[in-house]
């Protein structure tokens, strides 16, 4: 698999990938046919062959790029036809110009400032490679995701949470899929009881509980899965009358997840005083988080009583999602 393959050093492997990002500058770049220029580690990053695979690739790079600075970011982009401003230019040199008219650069200059932010998405792509392969066999299971959405309702009699999810096979052949729900309880407590189903994309065929914290649900596709296709289902799950909450939704992957978006619906006679964005931490950081979030760290509850994050490239085990504090007697 894809996955078995190593780096053979970061110094070789990110030369490697600058190599395979710059053949895909000529002509249209990515806004062109680059079937025959996707090369093998940007095709490993774009997760396999397949009839989507440019537009994956430009998903990717565009979300890694996002890790460079604004100028370097932009540079790339736009060398690659992935600018919004250059999408239509049909040639490296006229998007080069662009790239000095923006900086005010002189072509030769802004062919080296793309050539540096060439390397340095190269970087990113190579720590990305490496994160994915660093699965084990077991979470390696035939499929990754592509984009997971959840939305969870706080204004109703009890929470509930509608997840949709876009998965992508890495095998043929794949019917089935488990997912996992872990609801941290305190000594004593009973396990939470859930609700469930999957309402579209699937049939829920079996429901776990291997641990009083854990909760697996067994889903089966309504067709088998071929190595590239991809495939949205949607569960919701809720918590039933009665039963206490902790004050965060957070996603830790244990596979491949390329985004997560997520909204929270608060009671707007109920606020929360803080909503907090948690963003690649440790179970142990947010679940002994005290006191008031800087400013910069606090995510702000709209009108509609709304709170949301989004987040791109997960690091497997680390939580990602939202937090946050009802005043006293109102949660």
């Amino acid at each position: 698999m894809e996955g078995d393959k190593k780096l053979t050093s970061p110094v070789t492997g990110t030369a490697a990938i600058a190599a395979e990002i710059k053949a895909l500058r000529k002509g249209r770049g990515l806004r062109g046919d680059v079937t025959r220029r996707i090369g093998p580690l940007l095709l490993e990053l774009a997760g396999g062959d397949s009839a989507q695979a440019r537009a994956r690739l430009a998903d990717q790079l565009a979300a890694l790029s996002g890790r460079l600075p604004a100028e370097l970011r932009t540079a790339v982009l736009a060398a690659l036809g992935l600018h919004p401003a250059t999408r239509e230019m049909a040639t490296y040199d006229r998007r080069r110009a662009w790239v000095a008219s923006q900086f005010d650069r002189v072509p030769r200059t802004a062919e080296r400032r793309i050539e540096e932010a060439q390397v340095l998405l190269a970087q990113e792509v190579a720590a990305e490679l490496l994160r994915r392969r660093g699965q084990s066999a077991a979470e390696d299971d035939g499929w990754h995701i592509e984009r997971f959405t959840a939305v969870l309702l706080l204004d109703g009699p009890t929470p509930e949470v509608i997840e949709r999810r876009r998965i992508v096979a890495t095998r043929d052949d794949l019917t089935e899929i488990t997912i996992a729900l872990d609801v941290p309880r305190d000594p004593g407590q009973a396990r939470l009881s859930l609700a469930s189903q999957v309402t579209e994309g699937g049939r829920l065929v079996r429901t776990e509980e291997p641990s009083r914290n854990r909760t697996r649900f067994q889903i089966a596709l309504p067709h088998p899965l071929r190595q590239g296709d991809s495939h949205e289902y949607v569960m919701t799950i809720q918590v039933l009358p009665g039963e206490p909450m902790r004050p965060y939704y957070i996603c830790v992957p244990e596979r491949r997840c390329d985004h997560f978006d997520l909204r929270v619906r608060f009671d707007r006679r109920r606020p929360p005083a803080w909503v907090r964005r948690v963003a690649g931490e440790d179970l142990r950081v947010y679940e002994s988080f005290e006191g008031v979030p800087p400013p910069a760290g606090q995510v702000p509850v709209d009108g509609t009583g709304e709170a949301t994050a989004s987040f791109s490239q997960l690091r497997l085990r680390q939580g990602y999602g939202l937090q946050w504090l009802f005043p006293e007697g109102s949660g």
